[in-house]
Protein backbone atom coordinates (compact mmCIF):
# COMPACT_ATOMS: atom_id res chain seq x y z
CA UNK A 1 0.00 0.00 0.00
CA UNK A 2 2.78 2.14 0.96
CA UNK A 3 4.51 1.93 -2.60
CA UNK A 4 1.52 2.74 -4.18
CA UNK A 5 0.84 5.68 -2.57
CA UNK A 6 4.07 7.22 -2.61
CA UNK A 7 4.45 6.04 -6.19
CA UNK A 8 1.42 8.21 -6.74
CA UNK A 9 2.85 11.38 -4.84
CA UNK A 10 4.09 12.44 -8.09
CA UNK A 11 0.68 13.66 -8.99
CA UNK A 12 -1.24 17.21 -9.27
CA UNK A 13 1.00 18.09 -6.15
CA UNK A 14 3.68 18.61 -8.04
CA UNK A 15 1.11 20.66 -11.04
CA UNK A 16 3.44 24.08 -12.41
CA UNK A 17 1.51 27.60 -12.18
CA UNK A 18 -1.45 27.81 -13.29
CA UNK A 19 -2.58 31.43 -13.63
CA UNK A 20 -0.87 34.73 -15.13
CA UNK A 21 -2.71 37.63 -14.43
CA UNK A 22 -1.19 40.48 -17.26
CA UNK A 23 -1.36 39.59 -21.14
CA UNK A 24 1.51 39.37 -22.69
CA UNK A 25 2.64 42.73 -24.46
CA UNK A 26 5.44 40.95 -26.63
CA UNK A 27 6.19 36.75 -28.02
CA UNK A 28 9.78 37.14 -26.11
CA UNK A 29 8.51 38.43 -22.41
CA UNK A 30 8.01 36.71 -19.80
CA UNK A 31 4.30 35.57 -18.36
CA UNK A 32 4.02 38.14 -15.32
CA UNK A 33 1.90 37.87 -11.92
CA UNK A 34 -0.29 41.12 -11.56
CA UNK A 35 2.99 42.33 -9.46
CA UNK A 36 4.28 42.19 -12.58
CA UNK A 37 6.78 39.30 -11.45
CA UNK A 38 7.36 36.48 -13.78
CA UNK A 39 5.69 33.44 -13.48
CA UNK A 40 8.01 30.47 -12.64
CA UNK A 41 6.80 26.82 -13.39
CA UNK A 42 9.74 25.15 -12.40
CA UNK A 43 10.13 24.43 -8.28
CA UNK A 44 7.97 23.59 -5.74
CA UNK A 45 8.60 23.48 -1.79
CA UNK A 46 9.29 19.70 -1.82
CA UNK A 47 8.95 17.05 -4.17
CA UNK A 48 5.35 17.10 -3.76
CA UNK A 49 4.53 21.00 -3.25
CA UNK A 50 1.79 23.35 -3.65
CA UNK A 51 -1.14 22.91 -5.99
CA UNK A 52 -1.59 25.95 -8.66
CA UNK A 53 1.59 28.41 -8.19
CA UNK A 54 1.14 31.72 -9.51
CA UNK A 55 -3.04 32.06 -8.81
CA UNK A 56 -3.86 34.60 -7.11
CA UNK A 57 -7.11 33.63 -6.99
CA UNK A 58 -9.21 32.49 -3.28
CA UNK A 59 -10.09 29.32 -4.96
CA UNK A 60 -8.65 27.27 -7.38
CA UNK A 61 -9.66 23.53 -8.70
CA UNK A 62 -8.20 20.70 -11.46
CA UNK A 63 -9.21 17.97 -12.96
CA UNK A 64 -6.59 15.39 -13.76
CA UNK A 65 -6.13 11.70 -15.42
CA UNK A 66 -2.95 9.81 -14.39
CA UNK A 67 -1.03 6.59 -15.33
CA UNK A 68 1.72 4.58 -14.84
CA UNK A 69 3.58 3.42 -17.23
CA UNK A 70 3.95 -0.28 -16.20
CA UNK A 71 2.39 -2.77 -14.13
CA UNK A 72 2.50 -2.95 -10.67
CA UNK A 73 1.51 -4.97 -7.61
CA UNK A 74 -1.19 -2.97 -5.73
CA UNK A 75 -3.05 -3.52 -2.26
CA UNK A 76 -6.85 -3.15 -3.21
CA UNK A 77 -9.21 -2.61 -0.19
CA UNK A 78 -12.80 -4.17 -1.19
CA UNK A 79 -15.03 -3.76 1.85
CA UNK A 80 -14.17 -2.38 5.51
CA UNK A 81 -11.70 -5.57 6.44
CA UNK A 82 -10.86 -7.58 3.32
CA UNK A 83 -8.42 -6.29 0.42
CA UNK A 84 -6.51 -8.24 -2.23
CA UNK A 85 -3.39 -7.97 -4.23
CA UNK A 86 -3.54 -7.29 -7.82
CA UNK A 87 -1.21 -6.67 -11.08
CA UNK A 88 -1.97 -3.55 -12.74
CA UNK A 89 -0.88 -0.09 -14.31
CA UNK A 90 -2.01 2.22 -11.84
CA UNK A 91 -4.62 4.94 -13.70
CA UNK A 92 -6.77 7.46 -11.67
CA UNK A 93 -9.12 10.23 -11.81
CA UNK A 94 -8.26 13.32 -9.59
CA UNK A 95 -10.04 16.35 -8.32
CA UNK A 96 -8.08 18.82 -6.79
CA UNK A 97 -9.30 21.83 -4.60
CA UNK A 98 -6.85 25.31 -3.37
CA UNK A 99 -8.63 28.05 -1.14
CA UNK A 100 -6.30 30.89 -0.36
CA UNK A 101 -7.61 32.85 2.30
CA UNK A 102 -5.41 35.28 2.20
CA UNK A 103 -1.80 36.13 0.79
CA UNK A 104 0.43 33.24 0.50
CA UNK A 105 -1.42 31.11 2.82
CA UNK A 106 -3.41 28.41 1.17
CA UNK A 107 -4.54 25.12 1.99
CA UNK A 108 -5.19 22.18 -0.99
CA UNK A 109 -6.95 18.69 -1.28
CA UNK A 110 -6.61 16.36 -3.86
CA UNK A 111 -9.46 13.50 -4.01
CA UNK A 112 -8.04 10.67 -6.21
CA UNK A 113 -10.47 7.36 -7.86
CA UNK A 114 -8.61 4.24 -8.85
CA UNK A 115 -10.23 3.99 -13.23
CA UNK A 116 -10.90 0.59 -12.14
CA UNK A 117 -11.43 -1.85 -9.40
CA UNK A 118 -13.13 2.04 -8.18
CA UNK A 119 -15.15 1.78 -4.81
CA UNK A 120 -15.67 3.68 -1.61
CA UNK A 121 -12.94 2.08 -0.19
CA UNK A 122 -10.31 2.60 -2.72
CA UNK A 123 -10.84 6.36 -3.32
CA UNK A 124 -8.19 8.15 -0.93
CA UNK A 125 -7.22 11.75 -0.96
CA UNK A 126 -4.20 13.64 0.25
CA UNK A 127 -3.83 17.57 1.59
CA UNK A 128 -1.45 20.12 2.04
CA UNK A 129 -1.33 23.91 4.14
CA UNK A 130 0.92 26.83 4.80
CA UNK A 131 2.55 29.49 3.37
CA UNK A 132 3.91 29.28 0.18
CA UNK A 133 5.20 32.51 -2.25
CA UNK A 134 6.16 31.33 -4.46
CA UNK A 135 8.31 33.87 -5.57
CA UNK A 136 12.10 34.03 -6.15
CA UNK A 137 14.28 34.87 -2.60
CA UNK A 138 11.52 34.09 -0.41
CA UNK A 139 10.65 31.31 2.09
CA UNK A 140 7.97 28.80 2.57
CA UNK A 141 6.62 26.51 5.62
CA UNK A 142 4.57 23.89 4.20
CA UNK A 143 2.86 20.93 5.80
CA UNK A 144 1.79 18.05 3.57
CA UNK A 145 0.83 14.52 3.98
CA UNK A 146 0.39 12.19 1.19
CA UNK A 147 0.00 8.46 3.12
CA UNK A 148 -2.71 6.24 3.70
CA UNK A 149 -5.58 8.79 3.35
CA UNK A 150 -9.02 7.02 3.12
CA UNK A 151 -12.31 8.85 3.23
CA UNK A 152 -12.91 5.20 4.10
CA UNK A 153 -10.30 3.33 5.85
CA UNK A 154 -10.42 -0.28 6.59
CA UNK A 155 -10.57 -2.60 9.55
CA UNK A 156 -8.74 -0.12 12.90
CA UNK A 157 -7.02 2.44 10.30
CA UNK A 158 -7.87 5.52 10.71
CA UNK A 159 -8.57 7.92 8.37
CA UNK A 160 -5.66 10.24 8.64
CA UNK A 161 -1.96 9.34 9.92
CA UNK A 162 -1.59 13.54 10.69
CA UNK A 163 2.16 12.66 12.34
CA UNK A 164 3.01 10.69 9.35
CA UNK A 165 3.28 14.09 7.02
CA UNK A 166 6.05 16.14 6.45
CA UNK A 167 6.93 19.62 7.38
CA UNK A 168 8.58 21.45 4.93
CA UNK A 169 11.27 24.57 5.44
CA UNK A 170 12.57 25.82 2.13
CA UNK A 171 14.40 28.90 0.36
CA UNK A 172 13.65 29.70 -3.20
CA UNK A 173 16.24 31.68 -5.35
CA UNK A 174 16.77 32.92 -8.60
CA UNK A 175 20.99 32.88 -9.61
CA UNK A 176 23.47 35.06 -9.93
CA UNK A 177 22.84 37.34 -13.24
CA UNK A 178 26.40 36.93 -14.45
CA UNK A 179 26.16 33.42 -14.09
CA UNK A 180 21.97 33.05 -15.17
CA UNK A 181 23.03 34.66 -18.57
CA UNK A 182 25.15 31.85 -19.66
CA UNK A 183 22.59 29.21 -18.52
CA UNK A 184 19.13 30.88 -20.30
CA UNK A 185 18.47 29.82 -23.60
CA UNK A 186 15.95 32.26 -24.50
CA UNK A 187 15.01 35.98 -23.76
CA UNK A 188 12.12 34.75 -21.60
CA UNK A 189 13.20 31.60 -20.46
CA UNK A 190 13.67 31.27 -16.22
CA UNK A 191 15.49 29.62 -13.82
CA UNK A 192 14.96 29.25 -10.20
CA UNK A 193 16.56 27.06 -7.70
CA UNK A 194 15.20 26.01 -3.94
CA UNK A 195 17.13 24.78 -0.83
CA UNK A 196 14.82 23.05 2.30
CA UNK A 197 14.43 20.84 4.70
CA UNK A 198 11.51 18.28 5.53
CA UNK A 199 10.79 16.68 9.14
CA UNK A 200 8.74 13.71 9.16
CA UNK A 201 7.51 13.18 12.95
CA UNK A 202 6.62 9.51 12.74
CA UNK A 203 7.78 7.40 9.32
CA UNK A 204 7.37 3.67 8.68
CA UNK A 205 10.54 1.83 8.67
CA UNK A 206 10.47 -1.21 6.15
CA UNK A 207 13.78 -3.00 8.22
CA UNK A 208 12.02 -3.25 11.54
CA UNK A 209 8.07 -3.55 10.07
CA UNK A 210 7.60 -0.45 12.73
CA UNK A 211 7.19 3.01 13.48
CA UNK A 212 10.15 5.15 14.13
CA UNK A 213 10.64 8.94 14.88
CA UNK A 214 11.93 11.60 13.55
CA UNK A 215 12.61 11.75 9.97
CA UNK A 216 15.08 14.20 8.40
CA UNK A 217 15.82 14.99 4.95
CA UNK A 218 17.85 18.20 3.24
CA UNK A 219 16.65 18.73 -0.56
CA UNK A 220 18.10 21.13 -3.57
CA UNK A 221 17.03 21.32 -6.92
CA UNK A 222 16.11 24.02 -9.78
CA UNK A 223 13.90 24.78 -12.58
CA UNK A 224 14.50 25.63 -16.06
CA UNK A 225 11.09 27.27 -17.69
CA UNK A 226 11.59 27.53 -21.52
CA UNK A 227 9.69 29.26 -23.86
CA UNK A 228 7.20 30.58 -21.14
CA UNK A 229 5.35 27.34 -21.29
CA UNK A 230 7.75 24.18 -21.00
CA UNK A 231 9.41 23.14 -18.19
CA UNK A 232 12.15 21.14 -16.63
CA UNK A 233 12.72 20.40 -12.92
CA UNK A 234 15.28 18.06 -10.67
CA UNK A 235 15.48 17.97 -7.15
CA UNK A 236 17.70 15.79 -4.81
CA UNK A 237 17.38 14.65 -1.39
CA UNK A 238 19.75 13.63 1.56
CA UNK A 239 19.26 11.61 4.44
CA UNK A 240 22.02 12.69 7.06
CA UNK A 241 20.78 9.04 9.14
CA UNK A 242 20.88 6.91 5.71
CA UNK A 243 19.28 4.29 7.63
CA UNK A 244 16.45 6.34 7.44
CA UNK A 245 16.05 6.54 3.65
CA UNK A 246 13.16 3.90 2.49
CA UNK A 247 13.51 1.94 -0.36
CA UNK A 248 10.45 4.33 -1.80
CA UNK A 249 12.36 7.48 -0.87
CA UNK A 250 14.20 8.09 -3.70
CA UNK A 251 17.57 10.38 -4.03
CA UNK A 252 16.19 12.48 -6.67
CA UNK A 253 13.58 13.34 -8.77
CA UNK A 254 12.66 14.68 -12.16
CA UNK A 255 9.60 16.14 -14.04
CA UNK A 256 9.05 17.66 -17.72
CA UNK A 257 6.45 18.76 -19.23
CA UNK A 258 4.01 21.89 -20.74
CA UNK A 259 2.19 24.12 -18.15
CA UNK A 260 -1.11 25.83 -18.70
CA UNK A 261 -1.30 28.78 -17.22
CA UNK A 262 -4.77 30.29 -17.48
CA UNK A 263 -8.20 28.98 -15.97
CA UNK A 264 -9.56 26.19 -18.54
CA UNK A 265 -6.39 25.30 -19.87
CA UNK A 266 -4.35 22.30 -19.94
CA UNK A 267 -0.95 20.95 -18.96
CA UNK A 268 0.90 17.68 -19.66
CA UNK A 269 3.79 16.46 -17.49
CA UNK A 270 6.07 13.34 -16.68
CA UNK A 271 7.96 12.63 -13.25
CA UNK A 272 9.41 10.23 -11.53
CA UNK A 273 9.67 10.56 -7.97
CA UNK A 274 9.78 6.74 -6.07
CA UNK A 275 12.92 4.61 -5.40
CA UNK A 276 15.30 7.54 -7.64
CA UNK A 277 18.73 6.15 -7.11
CA UNK A 278 22.24 7.40 -8.28
CA UNK A 279 24.52 5.28 -10.06
CA UNK A 280 26.04 3.09 -7.56
CA UNK A 281 23.61 3.57 -5.02
CA UNK A 282 21.62 0.23 -4.21
CA UNK A 283 21.88 -0.88 -7.66
CA UNK A 284 19.81 2.16 -8.77
CA UNK A 285 16.32 1.48 -10.10
CA UNK A 286 15.39 5.12 -11.78
CA UNK A 287 13.74 3.11 -14.93
CA UNK A 288 11.49 5.54 -17.31
CA UNK A 289 8.99 3.28 -16.62
CA UNK A 290 8.77 3.70 -13.10
CA UNK A 291 7.68 7.20 -13.59
CA UNK A 292 3.70 8.74 -13.94
CA UNK A 293 2.06 10.56 -16.87
CA UNK A 294 -0.88 13.23 -15.93
CA UNK A 295 -3.24 15.41 -17.56
CA UNK A 296 -4.41 18.28 -16.33
CA UNK A 297 -7.27 20.68 -16.88
CA UNK A 298 -7.22 23.79 -15.09
CA UNK A 299 -11.03 24.29 -13.55
CA UNK A 300 -12.36 27.72 -15.30
CA UNK A 301 -13.25 28.83 -11.60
Amino acid sequence: MREKVLLAGVLLSATPAAYAAQTQTNHDETLRDSQGEPVQAGVFTSRWGRLFSGNDKPFSGALSFSSGLKEQWITIPNSSHSAEQKKKINQTLNLSLQYSPYSYWFANITTRMPVTDTSRYTTDFRYSFGYDDWHANTVSLVYSNYGDNHFWPSGNDRRTYFEQGAVTLAYKFSLPKPLEKHLLINKGDSLICQAGYSWVPRYYDVESNGLKKNKNVLLGGCGYTFKQHFFIRATAFWYPDRSQQQPWNGDYSYSFGYAGYTPGSFSVQYANYAGTRFPGHQNGNAKFREGTVSLIWYLPL
